[in-house]
């Protein structure tokens, strides 16, 4: 039994080395350095997909002339565009208009030009929103459906709003799966590391799913390989233990 007790200190160092570890697989940026510059790349510019609703807008010093290009429904403005499944829309005096994989920039600048073309307004402002940009989030602490308001938000704004990550949480392993052009595509987002600036998923898109995994589950062989190694682990620490009990009986 006293050897038992003389082994005390070292189960002291293995639940601190223990507690460390956990401190540790829920920090963020781990490897980012202290008085460091790194090179910051601007959020791209969202492009337009079908099903998408575009909020447009013309205005001009002579406001008679911009009514005609703005939609009214029940005496009211309404502004607002549903791309088909084509990537049109309809768009008043300057008809169907195509728009699918282009900014919101290139739809401003192509009406402005397009009303100027005709002659019907010589200073035409049009403002261009995307209406339905909006995240999913969806996890062990629960799911929602995230608003964006703007034309950009990345990875880690969209977390911290959610409050989704817990310490159950595998931050190593986040998921965004990405539709885009008919194509469903998934991304491995590492938030332990400062590789996740640089991935195509940090900044967000409209319909973006971000999928929380709880720890222990495992899409991929990387996560198959670490829960290997805290399975050895754990075999260990039982091992160790019961020889120590023994020990302790024997004596």
């Amino acid at each position: 039994m006293k050897r038992l007790f003389n082994s005390f200190p070292a189960w002291i160092a293995i639940l601190a080395l223990v507690s460390c570890t956990t401190a540790r697989q829920m920090s963020y940026l781990t490897d980012m350095e202290y008085n460091k510059d790194y090179p910051v790349k601007p959020a791209p510019e969202l492009v337009v997909q079908p099903d998408d609703l575009l909020g447009i807008t013309v205005t001009s010093s002579t406001p008679e002339l911009a009514a005609p290009f703005n939609l009214f429904s029940d005496g009211k403005s309404t502004h607002e565009y549903v791309v088909d499944r084509n990537g049109n829309i309809e768009f008043p005096v300057l008809g169907t208009i195509n728009v699918w994989g282009a900014t919101l920039t290139q739809i401003r600048n192509g009406i402005a030009d397009g009303i100027r073309a005709n002659g019907f307004i010589k200073d035409p402002i049009v403002n261009v929103t995307l209406e339905n940009f909006s995240v999913t989030v969806i996890g062990s602490a629960g799911n929602s459906m995230i608003p964006v308001k703007g034309n950009s938000i990345n990875i880690l704004q969209v977390l911290a709003t959610n409050k989704s990550v817990t310490n159950k949480s595998d931050i190593r392993d986040v998921m965004v799966i990405r539709t885009e052009n008919g194509v469903r595509r998934s991304y491995s987002v590492d938030l332990q590391s400062k590789d996740l600036f640089d991935s195509p998923v940090f900044y967000l898109k409209q319909n973006d799913v971000v999928y929380i995994k709880p720890k222990g589950v495992s899409l991929s062989a990387s996560g198959q390989t670490t829960m290997t190694f805290v399975t050895a682990g754990l075999s260990l620490i039982s091992i160790i233990v019961n020889a120590l009990l023994w020990t302790s009986r024997t004596k």
